[in-house]
């Protein structure tokens, strides 16, 4: 691999990346599963190895894991708690505390997908760096909350940048990414995808839902004080596939496409021994405060 310098044009996130994998420590590097719209499943993990990454992972098992908490919860409080709103967008949950504060105490106290896949990781393999790979700018705010668990943030755009200048020879060997998997969560950076993969049949009706995406829309929904009780909402258009760190100007419906194929091809793989939830997470706290 060419030295990584500085007159290659790169930001400072990057140089911390490429910083973290000439270190002497293992490097994980944690995608959001919206990643296929701009790289090639098939070729993504081999290409991440010979770039340098020890272990690579995406977020479909934290978004289990925020799954399982929010039905936990709604289920708990159904019966004296007025609205429901969905905390797994680091930009939705400003918008709430800036423009609709009386909002914010219905935010769901729970770790994002990206946060709670860092704790799993942590626990399970300690004693190395975790990069998380972003479709949007607002996570690499979210992730300096977590700088013991998250070392450093880059986006599509800036991997891919990284990619075609350090031009890495890919690893052979498996396409496929290291434990901690869920196929069907993949379809999480989705518009409505968090409700769609929550199993809410028994804790909410579907008249009690409403799934929104794009700032314009949400503030709209917002403005007129909806009487819905579970708000699935995401701040870019399309979900996180619109997201300002996608490196693609594909329509959305291209990059919607990307998803679904991906999640309708993962559920034919198996990926390592499949030991369940519990022993994953098994003394981990998801809880979190806005």
């Amino acid at each position: 691999m060419s030295k990584f310098v500085e007159d290659k044009g790169y930001n400072e996130d990057q140089l911390k990346v490429l910083s973290l994998l000439k270190g002497d420590e293992e490097v994980c590097l944690m995608a959001a599963p919206s990643f296929v719209v701009d790289f090639d499943y098939d070729s993504f993990v081999p290409l991440m190895k010979g770039l340098g990454f020890e272990y690579t992972t995406e977020l479909t098992f934290g978004a289990k894991i925020v799954n399982q908490e929010y039905h936990r919860y709604i289920h708990e409080n159904k019966d004296n708690q007025e609205k429901f709103i969905c905390s797994v967008c680091p930009a939705c949950v400003e918008l709430v505390k800036a423009k609709y504060p009386e909002m914010e105490k219905y935010l769901l106290p729970f770790d994002s997908p990206m946060s709670a896949m860092a704790k799993v990781i942590d626990k399970n393999w300690p004693n190395q760096k975790n990069v998380f790979l972003a479709p949007c700018f607002a996570k690499k705010r979210e992730a300096k909350k977590y700088p013991n668990l998250i070392h450093a943030t880059i986006t599509f755009s800036e991997l891919k940048d990284i990619v075609s200048k350090e031009k890495p020879t890919p690893l052979k060997g498996s396409h496929l990414f290291d434990r901690f998997y869920n196929d069907y969560t993949k379809i999480y950076p989705l518009a409505g995808g968090l409700s769609a993969t929550l199993h809410s049949k028994d804790i909410l009706t579907k008249e009690e839902m409403v799934a929104k995406d794009g700032v314009k829309n949400l503030q709209k929904l917002f403005d007129k004080h909806s009487d819905k009780k579970f708000y699935d909402i995401l701040f870019c258009n399309g979900g996180c596939i619109g997201g300002p760190g996608v490196a693609s100007n594909k329509p959305i419906f291209v990059k919607r496409k990307r998803i679904l194929s991906y999640r309708k091809g993962a559920k034919t793989e198996k990926i390592g021994k499949r030991k369940g939830l519990d022993k994953y997470t098994e003394g981990l706290d998801f809880s979190t405060e806005f």
